[in-house]
């Protein structure tokens, strides 16, 4: 990080890996606080899985002979919580992207809730095209209005505790 700041005055963002236990989410947290990152992209795919498809006796995903980078909806819960677990420890000056399994307007508000500024819309792109983001606008749009808020800072980071 050190040598990418003496770069030059272009802003720093960073894709984080998954996170799975809080002395994680702090340790890095942590690291991200000593220099001047002005975003993160929560989360980069899970690596080295392997979907396997039974019909046809191959793995599903393509590269290095099925061990690949899980997306999409089985990585939203993961996604939602790194989120969270970032938000909770960075200031607000430091924006959060959430990735993971987001293909309605619905699942963009989830993250908003979790605190993301924004979303990373990649496997439904890439399954239904470019119209899927004036849908997924629309949905969210929608969902907002109908549940009272105006504004998406109205929203964003104010998940509900249990």
């Amino acid at each position: 990080m050190a040598a990418i700041c003496q770069l030059g005055n272009k802003p720093i963002g960073i894709k984080l890996a998954p996170y799975f236990d809080m002395s994680h989410f702090i340790a890095v947290a942590n690291i991200i606080k000593k220099y001047p990152v002005q975003f993160i992209t929560c989360i980069n795919s899970i690596g080295n899985t392997l979907v396997i498809d039974p019909h046809t006796e191959q793995p599903i995903i393509k590269p290095r002979g099925g061990f690949g980078g899980l997306c999409g909806d089985d990585i939203k819960p993961i996604g939602l919580a790194n989120v969270r677990a970032f938000r909770q420890l960075l200031d607000d000056n430091v924006q959060i992207i959430g990735v993971g399994g987001i293909k309605t307007g619905i699942d963009a508000f989830e993250y908003l809730l979790a605190g993301a500024d924004a979303v990373q819309i990649a496997t439904c792109f890439e399954k239904q095209g470019p119209d899927c983001f004036a849908r997924i606008e629309q949905e969210l749009s929608d969902f907002m209005q109908a549940k009272g808020y105006r504004e998406l800072a109205d929203a964003k980071g104010k998940l509900k505790p249990l």
